[in-house]
């Protein structure tokens, strides 16, 4: 009579065991010492939006999934980063408020790394690690920018670029999609240059462009960060056209 009993306490001992990871969106840094927080909260409510908005669109799956999803809006935080946790039924979601306000990000670069964080909850395989089902860094830049993006943008219905966009994003969409999803998608090209320039500003190496492309070939699928930001630029440019992931981090 005491098997159940011992089998369901080893039971709850291991999950108690099991490592809690967090992923980051970007690798660390100190950015945070460049931060300057507005007094009057400028920008806040569009924070505020884009967790909402994102929140509203990724709840259901969250409860079909049989967990809960939590985004903490950690505005007063000066990190310039973002990361998840999936825990006991939960996926936990920090965003803050350095992040948004770093001059390179744009709010579409800023939606664009909460869909990273979704994409690491539910982007499928590769997984990082399988117990957990967290997919793996390029996975979710990928899912972000394919599945993710484009439905927060929706929600959001901007008006206005922060970044005005170039010849090769208007054009590439313009072949790709027609009416509102063509703006969405050259909207997902501004966030995913924005997010592009924050990394070379954090690794100190020059702004990538989607028309020079990673010519990387893998040997195997990469689960951390690609080993360059023009890697990643070309995972956002992938994603928004629905295309096939990049060699320089997938290995069919």
């Amino acid at each position: 009579m005491y098997k159940p009993i011992i089998a369901l306490c080893l039971l709850f001992f291991f999950l108690a065991t099991l490592p809690i990871d967090s992923q980051n969106a970007l690798p660390d840094n100190d950015l945070w010492k460049e931060d300057k927080i507005d007094k009057t909260n400028t920008g806040q409510e569009m924070f505020n939006k884009v967790i909402d908005a994102t929140y509203k669109i990724y709840k259901p799956l969250a409860d079909a999934n049989n967990e809960s999803l939590v985004i903490n809006k950690k505005w007063s935080d000066s990190t310039v980063n973002a990361n998840v946790t999936r825990y006991w039924g939960t996926v936990y979601i920090n965003m803050y408020g350095g992040l948004f306000r770093r001059p390179e990000t744009t709010v579409e670069g800023f939606a664009l790394v909460l869909c990273h964080e979704i994409g690491h909850a539910y982007g499928g395989t590769p997984y990082i690690r399988a117990y957990n089902k967290l997919s793996a860094e390029g996975q979710a830049d990928y899912y972000g920018a394919k599945e993710c993006l484009h439905q927060v943008l929706k929600e959001l219905n901007l008006s206005e670029y922060e970044l005005e966009p170039t010849y090769f994003m208007e054009d590439t969409c313009e072949k790709a999609y027609t009416g509102d999803r063509a703006d969405s998608c050259v909207r997902s090209l501004i966030g995913g240059q924005s997010l592009g320039n924050l990394l070379a500003t954090l690794r100190k190496v020059d702004q990538p462009s989607y028309q020079t492309p990673d010519p990387t070939v893998v040997e195997e699928t990469l689960v951390s960060y690609p080993e360059t930001v023009q890697c990643r630029l070309d995972t956002y440019l992938r994603g928004t056209l629905n295309q096939s992931r990049p060699n320089c981090w997938f290995k069919d």
